[in-house]
């Protein structure tokens, strides 16, 4: 898909910011448009994991193990076609959204670009990303943790029934060894998750970092506005308490006389 950058409309609306010296909403609509279009990009890339985990096991013989796995790893390539969906929407809300503030800016000025900023709501879109990526964290984490517990039970099983041969056959069982966990259609579907876990982690971690930015921004320009407030009310005060200093002077000096 095309990325958002690439829009004439959007290089138009980003001039617009720069000449009324909204340097701050140009930052943070430049940040917005390159994370999404990267995001949507390393999406892509996990999908094609996926995919390939769901090859191999397509080629694997072992039916209740590979039902298994084919089920773990479609779970979480749900979750994951739903955050490129949502990277998807909101491609086109910043995109339709600011082919509506140029028209609105043609007779509102100034006034368009802030509402149209607003309207946008960066951080808003960051906190839903998010949300996506912790879901999708979470679901192959579970999965992870399936297959593992799985793993286990079925290598149990299996030692089991060769001790019992052992025994029907006269020879003492033997001790139970450790499960290799680099083997195997678990370890393979695991493998696959893992990679998945870690970028959404990640994902999910610098989301938050810039989340916190904008809040920090957000609070420096409430501070701002909130001093400025304060400066001008307490201008008007002292304008205030000098003409009445004034009134109380000339009521003085008309009594001297």
């Amino acid at each position: 898909m095309k990325s958002l950058k690439d829009y004439e409309n959007i290089k138009e609306f980003i001039e617009l910011l720069e000449y009324q010296g909204m340097n701050n909403e140009k930052k943070q609509l430049e940040f917005i448009i390159d994370y999404v279009d990267t995001t949507e990009k390393q999406l892509d890339a996990v999908l094609n994991e996926l995919h390939n985990v769901r090859m191999e096991l397509g080629t694997i013989q072992q039916k209740t193990l590979k039902a298994t796995a084919l089920r773990a790893v479609d779970n979480v390539t749900d979750k994951v076609n739903l955050a490129k969906d949502n990277i998807i929407k909101t491609k086109e809300f910043i995109k339709t959204t600011i082919e509506h503030g140029i028209k609105e800016f043609k007779s509102k000025g100034k006034d368009a670009l802030v509402s149209t900023m607003k309207a946008l709501n960066v951080k808003g879109l960051l906190q839903k990303c998010q949300q996506c990526f912790d879901k999708i964290q979470q679901s192959a984490d579970k999965s992870i943790d399936t297959l593992t517990r799985l793993g286990n039970e079925i290598h149990q099983v299996n030692n089991h029934f060769k001790n019992i041969r052992r025994i029907i056959v006269g020879k003492n069982p033997v001790e139970v060894k450790r499960r290799n966990h680099d083997k195997g259609v678990i370890s393979l579907t695991q493998s696959g998750l893992f990679k998945v876990m870690e970028k959404m982690t990640y994902l999910s971690a610098k989301t938050k970092e810039n989340i916190k930015k904008i809040e920090k921004q957000e609070q420096e320009l409430t501070s701002r506005i909130t001093s400025k407030k304060t400066s001008v009310k307490k201008a008007l005060n002292d304008i205030k308490k000098t003409k009445v200093d004034k009134k109380e002077i000339n009521k003085t000096v008309q009594k001297e006389r």
